[in-house]
């Protein structure tokens, strides 16, 4: 209770803070924002659904609604307000009625999965018996639902499974596995975590995985099945409708226009779509997002720099897209408004905020690190907050800061506690989880202020440089037949210039360099990175050069005969653990699956291609009896090979986007002429410390 009355306190003023800063500091409001927490959780949008009750989800009726009251309750504030429609694959659901042997049993559909009876693009589909709605068949434990749990019960056609969520992979080919075998239906249970809530129903995107009808319940019930199936026969009696169209979802964009620089801008953005209550994730990021706009508008102060409020939809998902579906509210937003992103100074990203943990880490790109730093200090919160640079593609995050080429925040605060109720209905409001906001808002609000009032913006893309090659030092070692030398020797070039460009201290200039500097990170940073199996930022490279590694290694184990580290070495590849267990028709629907990319990963490249077809056939190897390690190290050649090419190919794009930007960088005509000589061709041949003393002169 202490720790709740401190953080809920009005703040103190902190020592070193300009005047200006302790005003808009002094206007944020802890109670208030968890108030609205509170409201908008519980009691604002209460939605039944056979998703869970409270969801909003893409194109819904609720995902409208409450993006009409967003942006009533800004435009009340005085914000300048404008609702922006983008085009998403709005789905509705019918309540789910599931029993057991005529006993009734909690369950959600899950989303972008299939439903015993509904409408898909205006056409009816029914999946019960005698074409009916209702389906009614006996259940079978499947275990984990793969290809060798099959080969282990037999005959599944006709029958419900039941299947063990897997705890890893997702989007769950077991859909594909069950409906191969002949399944009619699929009741998916446990999550990670799951042993803490065992009565929590955990929702998530399929992502187009609608060949069953497949409702999640919790890991009591599925062990409580078990147990019946153990004993006897057990009836299953499922209905659940599931609607699929084109609908419409919305972005909320409030405005402060800038008084000096309207046309460079800050943004804050957090989702507003949500599964269940969603009180962490993230109806408090929305919260939040209302009290920080709040809190600018009464402070009286006029930004330098435009400054945009972002309540953005279908970030759970909504996409038309196989692989991706998620992030297509700020999908939308980057491809409707390259001007902001090209001319960013911050987007900050929110994401369950305020959460109760002793620590926290705050991920920002490179260029940002050091600016990030300064604030924590100044607010105290540099022992409590750590720093990390990469940026993963599960959040809006992504799209700001690799697709869109901005300084990105996001700020994670989420004990290991916190996924066990993660997508669930548990992810309730209860004021002792959120002693963390009255600090998370002012870490966010004097960030925004920062960079939208500070005349000289603190870009450093020379810790871009730094991050990327650091990475590439990495990659380069897994792969030494590839040359990273001339990417590398790219890399320096620009960091070169870009040092030029950053030293420039006229003040007179500061609006030029700026905008120089946000456009040079906008038009590069997306060939830098990709998104790797885990969905975390990586180079470009750092998936294709583990590939070869991973072929090396099962070459290697099995030229030595070594079979289970052969299949041990494939399996760290996502790709290899589908190969491995997969029915070899069902791995075959899967990797088209995966080939498919219609949205934010498409763009860049984002997601690395399938492996090619001999892939699937070192893996049926592997497993055959009769293993012929003679043919299993001639496949493995030509897919190393394969990898090789396509890191060499990654290498080559990097190269290039690297040399053009620094040829717009030297292009300024405040770079040292001795720099535009001495200065990157000493870079380019290896004498960095000669570019450094041309910047000195």
């Amino acid at each position: 209770m202490l720790a709740a009355a401190i953080a809920l306190a009005a703040p103190a003023v902190q020592a070193g803070l300009a005047t200006d800063e302790q005003q808009l500091l002094a206007r944020l409001e802890t109670r208030r924002a968890l108030a609205d927490l509170e409201r908008l959780s519980d009691r604002a949008h209460t939605s039944q659904t056979g998703l869970g009750a409270g969801t909003i989800v893409a194109g819904s009726a609720e995902e409208a609604a409450a993006a009409r009251g967003f942006a009533k309750s800004l435009r009340a504030m005085g914000l300048e307000v404008a609702m922006e429609e983008f085009p998403v694959r709005a789905y509705r659901y019918g309540p789910v009625t599931l029993r057991a042997n005529g006993i009734g049993i909690e369950a959600i559909t899950l989303h972008s999965a299939g439903g015993t009876w509904g409408i898909r693009d205006a056409v009816p589909f029914v999946r019960g018996n005698g074409g009916g709605r209702v389906l009614r068949a006996p259940l079978i434990d499947a275990g984990d639902g793969y290809e060798q749990d099959y080969a282990r019960i037999g005959d599944v056609r006709g029958r419900i499974v039941l299947v063990r969520r897997d705890q890893h992979d997702w989007p769950p080919a077991q859909i594909t596995e069950a409906a191969h075998h002949g399944a009619t239906a699929i009741l998916f249970f446990d999550h990670p975590s799951a042993e803490q809530h065992p009565d929590a129903l955990r929702q998530d995107s399929l992502w187009g995985h609608d060949q069953l009808p497949a409702v999640a319940i919790s890991r009591r019930s599925g062990d409580a099945l078990r147990a019946q199936l153990s004993a006897g026969p057990v009836d299953i009696l499922l209905e659940n409708r599931a609607e699929v169209a084109d609908g419409t979802s919305r972005n909320v964009v409030a405005r402060i226009r800038g008084r000096e620089r309207p046309d460079e801008y800050v943004l804050v953005s957090a989702h507003y779509d949500r599964w269940f209550k969603g009180a962490a994730d993230n109806t408090s990021g929305v919260a939040a997002v209302l009290e920080i706009a709040r809190a600018f508008m009464r402070s009286g102060l006029k930004p330098r720099r435009t400054v945009l409020f972002i309540l953005a939809g279908s970030e759970e998902a909504g996409l038309e897209d196989p692989e991706r579906d998620w992030l297509a509210g700020s999908n939308a937003f980057v491809a409707r408004h390259p001007e902001v992103l090209r001319s960013a100074a911050l987007a900050f990203n929110i994401d369950i905020i305020g959460l109760t943990s002793a620590t926290a880490s705050l991920t920002s790109t490179p260029d940002l690190m050091a600016e990030q730093a300064r604030t924590l200090r100044d607010l105290g919160l540099d022992a409590r907050i750590t720093q990390k640079a990469p940026i993963g593609s599960s959040t809006d995050a992504w799209n700001y800061g690799v697709v869109g080429g901005a300084a990105t925040s996001h700020l994670n605060r989420i004990p290991d506690s916190y996924f066990a109720v993660y997508h669930t209905q548990v992810d309730t409001y209860r004021p002792e989880l959120y002693e963390n906001m009255g600090a998370d808002l002012r870490l966010l609000t004097l960030s925004l202020w920062r960079a939208a009032s500070a005349r000289r913006l603190p870009i450093a893309l020379t810790g871009i440089a730094d991050f990327v090659d650091a990475q590439l030092a990495k990659d380069a070692a897994k792969v030494p037949e590839v040359s990273f030398t001339g990417l590398r020797e790219a890399l320096a070039e620009f960091r070169v210039a870009a040092a030029a460009v950053e030293a420039v201290e006229d003040p007179a200039r500061a609006d030029e360099v700026n905008r120089l500097l946000m456009a040079t990170r906008h038009r590069l940073v997306p060939w830098l990175y990709a998104s790797d199996d885990d969905f975390d930022q990586a180079t470009r490279t750092a998936l294709l050069t583990t590939r070869v590694q991973v072929h090396e290694r099962a070459a290697a184990a099995a030229g030595a005969g070594d079979i289970a580290a052969a299949t041990g070495a494939l399996q760290e590849l996502y790709e290899g653990r589908q190969c491995l267990r997969l029915d070899p028709e069902v791995y075959e629907f899967e990797r088209a699956f995966w080939a498919g990319d219609g949205g934010w990963g498409s763009r860049y490249q984002h997601r690395a291609p399938p492996p090619p077809p001999g892939f699937e056939a070192a893996c049926r190897q592997l497993a055959r009896p009769d293993f012929d390690a003679t043919a299993f190290l001639a496949t493995s050649a030509q897919l190393r090979a394969d990898a090789v090419q396509r890191v060499d190919e990654a290498v080559a794009l990097m190269t290039a986007k690297l040399r053009f930007a620094t040829s717009r960088l030297v292009e300024f005509d405040g770079m040292p002429a001795a720099l535009r000589t001495a200065g990157i061709m000493g870079a380019r041949h290896g004498t960095v410390p000669a570019a450094a003393n041309a910047l000195r002169r």
